[in-house]
């Protein structure tokens, strides 16, 4: 008997049947795909110690203290004794320059590949492990390199491009690009990976020692490796050393990718909640038009829950099958969508996806049956009565919408059919403007996470107080300025301010000394980036309850590390400052105590900052950190000061401040961009299947009352445009919803979300062309084409239609 309901089933309504389907298997692939990301975000970082057995600071050792008399191994009693060190092994890195690897197509001056620290190597055997594109190891044959993933991104290079190697004495070796690899080492450290027998000829004219210590902390902390430095500075080694070490604490990277999973994973939500109201609506509808079928087998004796079952046939069959697809379909898009938007990401054990994937889908389909059976309820409210009366009684003889066609002269018929229809029977159409509303919302959310995060407000979170432009400058023009500066002994950007001044432009920017300190609180002793002078401290802005430091002793610390260490406004703490020595040649450390006037936000990659009051002039320079690129002038004024700028100093070298967003985090703004198309793409073709869904539905069960007034004079148009009318006012309704879920919910997750780093007053910045034009625009012109062509329909239907009632 179940069979047979569902071959009756399928027989008819072939094309909203395929539209059910369809959304249940884009559920159930969601599910899946959603359960694996969720699992894989959460897991990162133990999955990564696990596979990867990172370390969490690389020593090399300088190649001018002799191999020969081993005595850089002076260092490994240090670390065998140190009872911060858990584990070390050595490794063979040689450091190369930014610009020693020629990738094709790529300016390696121009780029961003000169901010990371970039070693020639081979495959890691002891730790740092690295796997390829598959969470596989893989092997590199001479002649051959291997790259990572992120610069695979940045270069655009592809397996089978040529690339040339430059050592330091000139010699040039061309390589041939095998594989891509995930890497997930130091964030600032880039490995290219080439054979044994390659890397003996390609360092073997090499300036340094090649010889780096891989160190694993028993807890990876400011404590230990501050706690290590110092006894690494306290011992007599007989060799120099550097040092590169993991981040501890917020960094920009961590935000980005944390941001678009979570918002990638509230979209897949908002898609099953639109998916199984559709369910609901077309099952409501079913059970309607069945009402006296369904009453004569009640009348028969039928059993409610038995024929609930039966009833539900097509929904349990398509949901059972939809998820063995979803299953099927969803492991590779699974790994695909994690490696979209985490390149190295490693992947959870496949069994282990299939487990959570499957579980997931599972627990989809039974709440999917269950939901139908829940709406299956309807049928216990329809009697023998109703066999007999059919539609004659209830709904059709209630008080309808209190207008009438002929007291409204001026209206048009059509706009009369929808908005009377509309607002006579508003409950109808509840769920399609909740699908219209979240359809729009999705699609603002992500373009507004997009358009909030690549911006100049998120970039302030880097420091910088105002950013009314930014400077993009070229090899030639960065070496230029930067040997008047060294000839002149000032800062790069005292060369850059004094060009700007002499164009007469009112531009500048604005800077704070930077140096360093120790803070010890609880025994624990962390370092810190201090900033001071130039009167820039009272320019950022501080939590409620804080303000700017002042006097000498007064200081701001970075929210995130005070949080961690429980540190709050009026606090006094110990602090030992590398300040200037009596004759200021050179530093010494003074034990000072501070008190804390205030917490900024910042992302702090790991180092936490200090801002100094703004009397406070006695540490010592180590450099300085730009804090704002400032115009002096009105809002209106500041683009014509920027052409001003560009004339000084060339047009691609000047940025706007969304210009530069973009150029500081285009990495990032890729993967936004896609999260957007995506998202757009997936939402724009679920809308448009709702709205056939509903349409021919809507058209089915009003065909007698269409085919009474085409018999009355009224063309078939006219019915089709009320059809339109109708949409376009649930449109209205929907897409002003969506708006205020967008601009309400949706901003206050994204601000609640960047609170867990501490950074407040987060919220989405508004574009309006796009927000309020584009967007709305994009979702009615969709979905009202798809209304048109569907309610092309009303033309087969006659007055013979009539003999239903």
């Amino acid at each position: 008997m179940f069979f047979k309901m569902l071959k009756n089933d399928l027989k008819y309504k072939k094309g909203l049947n395929i539209i059910i389907f369809i959304f249940i298997v884009i559920a159930s692939v969601l599910v899946f795909v959603g359960s694996v990301q969720i699992y894989s975000t959460l897991s990162k970082d133990r999955t990564t110690e696990e596979v990867c057995r990172p370390s969490n600071i690389i020593l090399g050792v300088y190649k001018q203290y002799s191999t020969e008399n081993d005595g850089y191994k002076k260092i490994e009693p240090v670390l065998d004794k140190s009872p911060w060190v858990s584990s070390w092994h050595t490794a063979r890195m040689n450091r190369v320059g930014y610009t020693s690897m020629d990738f094709p197509g790529y300016d390696e001056n121009e780029g961003n590949l000169q901010n990371r620290v970039q070693f020639l190597t081979t495959i890691p055997l002891e730790g740092d492990y690295v796997y390829g594109l598959d969470d596989q190891p893989f092997y590199v044959e001479n002649g051959h390199v291997a790259v990572s993933v992120t610069v695979r991104d940045k270069t655009g290079v592809k397996v089978g491009d040529k690339v040339k190697l430059t050592t330091v004495t000139g010699n040039v070796y061309e390589l041939e690009i095998s594989n891509f690899f995930k890497d997930n080492s130091m964030s600032y450290m880039e490995r290219y990976i080439v054979s044994d027998a390659d890397y003996e000829v390609l360092s073997a004219d090499a300036v340094r020692c090649d010889t780096v210590y891989c160190i694993k902390l028993k807890e990876n902390t400011f404590t230990a490796q501050d706690a290590l430095y110092r006894e690494l500075d306290n011992s007599e080694l007989d060799a120099g050393y550097f040092t590169i070490s993991n981040n501890i604490g917020p960094t920009n990277e961590d935000s980005m990718m944390e941001v678009i999973s979570i918002f990638a994973m509230v979209a897949c939500v908002f898609l099953i909640l639109i998916i199984f109201m559709t369910i609901r609506f077309t099952m409501v509808a079913e059970m309607k038009n069945e009402e006296k079928e369904i009453g004569m087998m009640k009348a028969l004796g039928v059993d409610s829950l038995s024929f609930r079952w039966l009833f539900a046939a097509k929904y349990i069959a398509f949901a059972v099958v939809g998820g063995v697809i979803g299953i099927i379909a969803g492991l590779p898009l699974s790994g695909i969508f994690i490696n979209m938007f985490g390149p190295d990401c490693i992947l959870p054990p496949r069994w282990f996806m299939i487990l959570i994937g499957v579980a997931a889908v599972i627990a989809t389909i039974a709440v999917m049956i269950l939901f139908s059976l829940l709406v299956m309820r309807r049928i216990n409210k329809i009697s023998v009565i109703d066999a007999i009366h059919g539609e004659n009684r209830g709904e059709r003889f209630t008080k309808g919408f209190p207008m009438f066609l002929h007291r409204r002269k001026h209206m048009k018929i059509p706009f009369f059919l929808g908005i009377t229809d509309v607002l006579g029977r508003l409950k109808r159409y509840l769920f399609l403007i909740i699908a219209y509303a979240l359809g729009a919302a999705i699609i603002l959310v992500v373009f507004n996470v997009r358009h909030s995060c690549i911006s100049a407000e998120y970039m302030k979170n880097w420091m910088y107080h105002t950013l009314d432009f930014d400077i993009d400058y070229n090899s030639d023009t960065r070496n230029e300025i930067n040997k008047e500066a060294q000839r002149t002994g000032v800062y790069f950007c005292d060369v850059v301010n004094k060009r700007i001044e002499k164009a007469g432009i009112p531009a500048r920017i604005e800077y704070m000394h930077a140096g360093s300190a120790d803070l010890e609180r609880n025994g624990i002793i962390k370092n810190f980036d201090m900033f001071w002078g130039n009167d820039q401290a009272e320019k950022f802005e501080y939590h409620e309850g804080g303000k700017a430091p002042v006097l000498a002793n007064e200081a701001a610390m970075s929210a995130y590390t005070a949080k961690n260490m429980g540190i709050s406004e009026g606090d006094v703490l110990k602090v030992t400052i590398y300040e200037n020595n009596e004759d200021n040649t050179g530093s010494v450390e003074n034990e000072k105590e501070i008190v804390i006037t205030g917490l900024f936000d910042t992302m702090e990659d790991g180092v936490p900052s200090l801002i100094m009051g703004k009397e406070y002039d006695s540490g010592y320079k180590m450099g300085y950190n730009i804090t704002g690129f400032v115009i002096d002038a009105p809002e209106e004024d500041k683009p014509a000061v920027i052409e001003q700028l560009r004339g000084v100093f060339g047009k691609d070298t000047i940025l706007t401040p969304k210009e530069a967003a973009r150029s500081a985090m285009e990495d990032f703004d890729r993967l936004f961009a896609l999260l957007e198309k995506v998202m757009t793409v997936v939402v724009i073709l679920v809308l448009v299947l709702i709205t056939y869904l509903y349409v021919n539905i809507f058209i089915t069960e009003e065909a007698s009352e269409t085919a009474l007034m085409k018999s009355m004079g009224f063309r078939g148009s006219t019915v089709k445009l009320g059809y339109i009318f109708r949409i376009a006012m649930l449109l209205v309704i929907g897409i002003v919803i969506g708006e205020v879920i967008n601009w309400t919910g949706g901003s206050a997750l994204y601000g609640g979300y960047f609170k867990q780093w501490d950074a407040t007053g987060m919220k989405f910045i508004p574009e309006f062309p796009v927000s309020f034009i584009a967007v709305p625009l994009l979702v009615a012109g969709t979905v009202l084409l798809t209304t048109w062509l569907t309610a092309g329909g009303v033309r087969h239907i006659d007055i013979w239609k009539i003999s239903e009632e």
